[in-house]
């Protein structure tokens, strides 16, 4: 039976599926000092066999720790795996990036994540071996700058039995203080003893110059004692009668700073303490008058990383601007406190033509250089082409238009020139009857003249006039585009052609001023711009809007107020 399970093991593994195999690296605790060894699980999923490839560590001592291997079976598939124990004894202090371990299977390498490691100096205030209980406290800097990150590391150390350790609150006054990933519980061994150790690490950001002081700790916990008092009855009384349960509180020392100024600032200073980089990117580099890019001007760095606020723009008055929300993300599980703060802009181009946005610079003080630096973005170069359906509306090119006399060329010409020759009339002597009918019908031309004269000048200035001949016919090109058309767009351009300026790029704003000047009246101009803006928040904002269905009802009946009430304003003496 017990043959039988090994090969149904071994069946059940071979046909284990390749997307199981993977190798991770994980470490007890990320900061440590030279006399407190780090302990490193490899665990390799998909081999029992495979060894894993450490990488170069010339700053630890290795040592390997043992080695446990599991079979899991889930759903009728198997895997395999192992986990493989060392210990990294530090060398010397710092901070050590910890390569990838590496491991070969089925003739595929898999590779785990990298990380870090900090090791401190050890205290020199340690309190004895002989001490069953005691804190260490260490900071990473004692003398930063104002607003410079400061580590502060908390551990309790114990040998003994102990339950419900509490913490009284900490006033860090005169810091800003983050705290930094989860409080963690490992062993360690100190002077050739085992120690159960407690810690927790903040980052502090001192926000004046002068000595301040991380104040002192106070932890309050329940021991295992064995009570002397009571007198010995059975050998079980050496197991269970003869011990107690006694609190215990235990001071943690206080650690002072001197915080050293900042140099005078630029005046163009972000306020940003550390290492920072700013970004920007835009979602489209090609696109048309009155359409959308979006630009996303990322923020991010370590250090004092709430404090990132929106870099001064530079001149972007080429573009309509459209403030979008923003975004930011803080990272408290690693060494130090990260972040970064994502600000979008929606830039709607006013013109055609090749367009750049300015690089954006981002000055901050560098801690470790004890200077200011400045980064930059990448300036971004826009493509704009002209809006699509955009009318060439003239009829005459200018041939010399540098010139004191211009010189003009004739684009389009659609009537024909008046015959006024008489070589075909013939004279007769008209009756008395006839005469009454020719005097009508003499004056008859002169009348139908004129009346075709008028008329004909009116299509003329139709023809030449574009602004006019937009106005005209805006409410039946708004009527046939909300069929299929954008409805924002369709309000927008109707607006346009109306007060005789290009719609696509007119704002809430601006639609109403035009409208105002128009002679329109106070509320109907006030319901355009909020319906505008509501538009507006639709098209370029993160939150969206109503769908384009929903809005072509609503944009046909203001529309059709509209047309109204421009002919009352126009038909007033």
């Amino acid at each position: 039976m017990r043959r039988f399970l090994s090969a149904l093991a071994l069946a059940l593994l071979g046909a284990a599926p390749a997307a199981a195999q993977s190798i991770t690296a994980e470490i007890d605790r990320v900061e440590t000092t030279p006399r407190e060894p780090l302990r490193l699980l490899v665990t390799v999923k998909g081999s029992q066999t495979a060894l894993p490839v450490l990488p170069e560590l010339p700053d630890f001592q290795v040592r390997a720790g043992g080695k446990s291997t599991q079979v899991d079976i889930v759903n009728g598939r198997a895997s395999s795996g192992a986990a493989y124990n060392y210990f990294l004894i530090p060398q010397r202090t710092g901070t050590f990036t910890i390569g990838p371990v590496m491991v070969e299977i089925d003739g595929k390498a898999y590779r785990s994540r990298p990380f870090q490691v900090r090791v401190l100096k050890a205290d020199r205030d340690r309190p004895g071996n002989d001490r069953d209980l005691f804190i260490q406290v260490a900071v990473s800097d004692r003398q930063p700058f104002v607003g410079e990150q400061v580590i502060y590391t908390w551990k309790f150390l114990y040998r003994v039995q102990i339950g419900e350790p509490r913490l009284d609150p900490q006033d860090f006054d005169g810091f800003l203080s983050e705290p930094l990933g989860e409080t963690r519980q490992y062993e360690t061994v100190v002077g050739g003893r085992r120690y159960g150790v407690i810690e927790r690490r903040v980052a502090l950001f001192p926000q004046r110059a002068g000595t301040l002081t991380v104040p002192g700790s106070k932890l309050t916990c329940q021991v295992a004692v064995r009570d002397q008092r009571r007198r010995r009855r059975s050998l079980m009384d050496d197991f269970f009668g003869r011990v107690r349960a006694e609190q215990r509180v235990v001071p943690g020392p206080p650690v002072a700073l001197e915080v050293r100024p900042l140099p005078s600032p630029p005046a163009d200073f972000s306020g940003l303490v550390g290492k920072f980089q700013i970004q920007a990117e835009a979602s489209k580099r090609q696109l048309q008058v009155g359409e959308s890019t979006t630009v996303q001007i990322t923020v991010s760095g370590q250090g004092n990383v709430q404090s990132i606020a929106e870099p001064p723009l530079p001149d972007l008055s080429a573009f309509k601007i459209y403030d979008d929300k923003t975004s930011s993300r803080i990272d408290r599980d690693g060494l130090e406190l990260k972040g970064s703060k994502v600000f979008p802009k929606a830039l709607v181009p006013l013109s055609p033509g090749e367009t750049m946005i300015p690089a954006i610079p981002l000055v901050y003080f560098d801690p470790a250089a004890g200077s200011y630096r400045t980064t930059r973005t990448t300036p971004i170069v826009l493509a704009v082409d002209p809006a699509e359906g955009q009318e060439d509306l003239r009829l005459t090119e200018s041939l010399a238009p540098t010139t004191g006399k211009v010189a003009v060329r004739i684009l389009a010409d659609d009537i024909l020139p008046l015959y006024r020759g008489l070589d075909g009339a013939t004279e007769s002597p008209p009756g008395p009857p006839l005469q009454a009918a020719l005097t009508g019908a003499l004056a008859a031309p002169p009348l139908l003249f004129v009346g075709l004269w008028w008329r004909r000048r009116r299509q003329l200035r139709y023809q030449e006039d574009g602004a006019l001949r937009r106005r005209q016919e805006a409410l039946r090109r708004a009527r046939k585009s909300l069929a299929n058309d954008d409805p924002s767009e369709v309000v927008r351009t109707y607006i346009g052609d109306k007060l005789g300026r290009e719609g696509g790029a007119l704002t809430a704003a601006e639609a109403a001023a035009g409208l105002r000047q128009a002679g329109l009246g106070g509320d109907l101009v006030d319901e355009v711009r909020s319906f505008l803006e509501g538009l507006e928040a639709s098209r370029y904002g993160a939150a969206g809007g109503a769908a384009g269905g929903e809005l072509r009802d609503p944009a046909k009946a203001l529309i059709e107020r509209l047309e109204g009430a421009l002919r009352k304003t126009r038909s007033k003496p």
